[in-house]
């Protein structure tokens, strides 16, 4: 297995996958790791639905997807939804010590005050999947062009639960290249360079 930053350094968006079954072991790894992410206030709002059903990928692909045959072709799909409930104070999913922050109710409009917090968390618990399969051999791709409304719906997720990403899943069929990326000095503000 590769070390955090090993796979930090050799993690790819992989595009092109083979059609080799992954194994439900592997898989259990990356939720293993994704359950373990830090959240705010614990709140670990983060859901996951893994898919390998054809008929059921293709269907995503097209309804959901903008017809994008990665969707289809991916052997796993792994979607990702946050959910809202665990920012009610109280509720029985909301982190205990959570009560002074959250919504009073678990009235919907309420709860999308939160949304950007919850998915903010759950692509936390993403990229541990993702790290954590490049760590086993497995390749990844973040895809966020999705008609989340649509996919809820095929997926019966209820309203509280709004899509986030999916995770394509499967061992690489290719190796793309590492692309360009800004010098640290670049990223980093410091007094003085702080752009106006």
């Amino acid at each position: 297995m590769l070390t955090v930053k090993e796979a930090i350094e050799q993690r790819r968006s992989i595009r092109k996958f083979k059609t080799d079954p992954v194994p439900d072991e592997l898989i259990d790894q990356m939720l293993e790791a994704a359950r373990l992410a830090p959240s705010g206030t614990n709140r670990q709002p983060w859901r996951f639905q893994v898919i390998k059903n054809a008929e059921l990928k293709k269907k995503l692909a097209e309804e959901a997807a903008f017809g994008n045959q990665l969707v289809a072709n991916a052997p796993v799909i792994v979607a990702c939804g946050s959910e809202l409930l665990t920012f009610v104070k109280g509720h029985k999913l909301a982190p205990p010590g959570g009560e002074y922050y959250g919504a009073d109710s678990d009235d919907l409009d309420e709860l999308r005050k939160f949304q950007a917090d919850a998915h903010i968390y759950t692509a936390i618990a993403v990229e541990h999947m993702v790290l954590t399969a490049t760590a086993i051999g497995l390749g990844t791709c973040w895809l966020q062009r999705l008609r989340f409304g649509q996919v809820g719906k095929i997926l019966g997720w209820p309203r509280h639960i709004p899509v986030f990403t999916f995770l394509l899943v499967g061992y690489a069929d290719e190796q793309p290249a590492a692309k360009p990326r800004v010098a640290v000095e670049d990223i980093v503000l410091k007094e003085g360079n702080i752009p106006e």
